[in-house]
């Protein structure tokens, strides 16, 4: 058990698989063994395109300030971090040559179960930053951890995922989702997207149905299912609140808290991490409500400026 509280193994859901070892980066006895069969179609759909890569060479000079109890290092290449080799492949197949300073403090620090508060430029590969640790975990936790869907008193199907990622928009929830796809193409992790607009709702409800791992949800249309008992939290032990500056200026703070406060894992029991192009006084009261008190904060460059270096995306 670190600093915080939160043990790796209660990363699992509701404790009810303890069999995970401490250390987060080694395979569990549960995990998965068996990698998904190739589909070149969707393989190149997933993974062409044009690489604009990153002024790694001016990024080296971005200075990067990481706060809190026992930091851990940050890494120089993803092949330090002892990824899940799905994982490592998933990487390479995106053209990613080495991580960004966003993703160099955030993936060790959330792969050792802590909570994190990171201000970086926008653009700067938070997405991966928070995609590869929560992929990561899910898989070496394995499918004795999973409950992805149960029936429900009204006969309903209700999905049980086991992380989720916020998002301000429709626009970054789908960008988000469709990253997700790469790092977990041929793993048995499951995403699944939900967001506003009439006419796409029933679809999206019957996909959920047939379970997930991670969703990816525009705060409103998650009150709509959680509502209708499509989705239960109980078992989400990974958040994600992307762009929560954005969510706030767009008034989207009374549903987040009463997402997080519904049925979520208090903090402590989960992992909670907050990305914020800028840290006003109103993030940080977010961040005092939803995070640990150690949490690790992360400050690349200039607060609240656009990166001028970054892409790092397969478009």
């Amino acid at each position: 058990m670190d600093g915080q509280g939160f043990s790796p193994n209660q990363f699992i859901v509701g404790g009810r698989s303890p069999n995970v070892n401490n250390n987060t980066n080694v395979l569990s006895s549960n995990a998965w063994t068996q990698q998904g069969p190739r589909n070149e179609i969707f393989e190149r759909e997933l993974f062409s395109g044009i690489n604009y890569g990153i002024n790694f060479d001016k990024y080296e000079e971005i200075p990067v300030e990481a706060t809190g109890n026992d930091v851990p290092l940050p890494c120089a290449m993803f092949d330090e971090l002892q990824l899940h080799p799905w994982i490592q492949e998933n990487i390479k197949r995106s053209g990613y040559m080495k991580p960004t300073p966003v993703q160099k403090y955030s993936i060790p620090s959330l792969l050792s179960c802590r909570d994190l508060m990171s201000c970086a430029q926008t653009g700067s590969g938070k997405t991966a930053a928070f995609l590869v640790p929560l992929i990561n975990h899910i898989i070496r936790n394995g499918p004795n951890a999973v409950r992805m869907q149960a029936m429900n008193t009204c006969g309903r199907r209700t999905v049980f995922p086991l992380a989720l990622i916020l998002s301000p928009t429709r626009e970054l929830a789908m960008q988000t989702h469709k990253e997700a796809l790469k790092f977990a193409y041929r793993t048995n992790v499951i995403s699944a997207v939900v967001y506003g607009g009439r006419e796409n709702y029933r679809d999206q409800v019957q996909k959920l149905g047939l379970g997930c791992h991670m969703l990816i949800a525009t705060p409103g249309r998650l009150l709509d299912v959680m509502s209708q008992n499509v989705v239960s939290l109980s078992d989400c032990t990974f958040l994600v609140l992307d762009e929560a500056d954005r969510m706030l200026d767009m008034g989207f703070e009374p549903q987040i808290r009463k997402i997080v406060d519904h049925s979520m894992p208090k903090k402590g029991k989960r992992v909670t991490a907050m990305f914020s192009a800028t840290f006003p006084k109103e993030i940080q009261i977010l961040a005092q409500d939803f995070l640990m008190p150690n949490y690790i904060f992360l400050a690349v460059g200039r607060v609240g400026s656009t990166s001028e270096n970054i892409v790092q995306r397969i478009i």
